[in-house]
């Protein structure tokens, strides 16, 4: 029963942990060019850092589609830890430009989980309420040959929407960024190993939850992915 206590508690933590927010764009700053599907295959890992806790780090894996609906327009998905993504981007420079620049907002929404265990109770995992995560990053690509640099500002938003009417509802706004390097391997393959940073915009205290919603609001989210991008390449 202890083992199973203990299993209980991990799942509750990381999926919270791993589920909640995606900070890392993986994608480079081109649109895909019209008609083009592209799939992400994204491994990595997520964590916390809190001057109180010090660093708590989980596994992390998505997996994104994209499809170039216009030159300059994708549409796509991501599913996966960071719960389920819709993702847009829209490219503001001119197609083959050696600066591309680009805005590519996403909106995500993942159930919390949260565990309950009592020596006086059997172990369960029960479900907390929905967390909704949005980000707008500003992913500027310095091309390098067939590789791209890609750097990407952004402001992002957390809020919790709990199951319960005795819980209020919790948001934090943040700031942060990603930095990459796409790098391509064929014409259909390419690996971008990619690191990123979000810093809460209003520290301080925030309603007490009973998940890990206020470490993850409260403290700095960091997150690194290698992500494995199959399909056409980008416009060129």
């Amino acid at each position: 029963m202890n083992r199973f206590a203990r299993l209980v508690s991990l799942f509750g933590f990381t999926s919270t942990l791993c589920a909640c927010v995606a900070i890392s764009s993986a994608q480079m700053a081109d649109t895909l060019g019209a008609g083009r599907l592209q799939v992400g295959l994204e491994p990595g890992v997520a964590g916390v850092i809190q001057t109180s806790t010090g660093v708590v780090l989980a596994p992390a894996a998505d997996v994104a589609v994209r499809y170039g609906a216009a030159e300059r327009l994708d549409v796509g998905a991501r599913l996966g830890q960071s719960g389920l993504e819709l993702q847009l981007k829209v490219m503001l420079t001119p197609p083959g430009s050696r600066v591309a620049v680009s805005v590519a907002p996403h909106l995500a929404g993942q159930l919390r989980f949260v565990s309950n265990v009592s020596p006086d109770s059997t172990p369960s995992l029960g479900v907390a309420g929905l967390l909704v995560n949005g980000g707008l990053p500003l992913l500027v690509g310095v091309r390098l040959g067939q590789h791209q640099l890609v750097v990407g500002p952004r402001l992002h938003v957390l809020a919790s929407v709990p199951s319960t009417a005795t819980e209020p509802a919790s948001r934090r706004f943040a700031t942060g960024g990603s930095v990459g390097v796409s790098l391509r391997v064929s014409r259909a393959v390419a690996v971008m190993p990619e690191v990123a940073l979000l810093v809460p915009l209003t520290p301080g205290p925030m309603v007490a939850t009973n998940d890990t919603f206020t470490q993850l609001a409260a403290g700095i989210l960091v997150q690194t992915r290698l992500a494995f991008l199959l399909g056409d390449s980008a416009q060129p």
